[in-house]
């Protein structure tokens, strides 16, 4: 059984985190630009640490999505996570909400809060899954269900927050 919770948590982990990273590559500059604006780096620091995000975020995922080094990806993923936790608790201490949470460069990103980096912070434990329930079932297809059962969950998160998102901006706009 812990086989299959652990694939599952690696998909989902695994597909946020690659195409967070995706993004972060794409996007460099925009993702340049909310890094800059969190004001806890040295300007010299800035170029470097975007571009490294960006290239452990795709790896990370793509371990915890191909099964290679899911343990070892997921450790990774958990690690950043609870640093962008402390970068956006920092922020948001300091009473700047206003800026994007810059998961997703090119996309809207929501704004800092404390609701958010808790739930930054709640999805530690699913990226440390498949560290803490390694060892398991060597099944191909179990692995495989799990996985695309994460990546589908994934998917289901993104596409209620996108319906979500819609309706507050019709609510907004007065079309509700």
């Amino acid at each position: 059984m812990t086989e299959g919770v652990s694939a599952v948590c690696a998909g989902g982990i695994g597909m946020m985190f690659l195409v967070a990273g995706i993004a972060k590559l794409r996007e460099h500059d925009v993702f340049l630009g909310v890094l800059a604006s969190y004001r806890l780096l040295p300007g010299w620091m800035l170029e470097g640490v975007a571009w490294m995000l960006g290239v452990l975020e795709v790896t990370a995922g793509a371990s915890l999505l191909s099964g290679l080094g899911a343990p070892l990806g997921g450790m990774l993923a958990a690690l950043m996570l609870m640093v962008f936790a402390v970068a956006m608790g920092v922020n948001v201490a300091r009473g700047r909400t206003d800026l994007s949470c810059g998961c997703t460069p090119g996309m809207k990103g929501e704004r800092l809060s404390w609701t958010l980096t808790l739930r930054t912070l709640a999805c530690v434990m699913p990226a440390l899954a498949p560290f803490a329930m390694r060892g398991g079932s060597d099944s191909l297809l179990l692995q495989v269900e799990g996985v695309v059962s994460g990546v589908a969950l994934w998917l289901l998160w993104q596409s209620l927050r996108a319906v979500d998102s819609e309706a507050v901006s019709l609510a907004e706009s007065g079309h509700a």
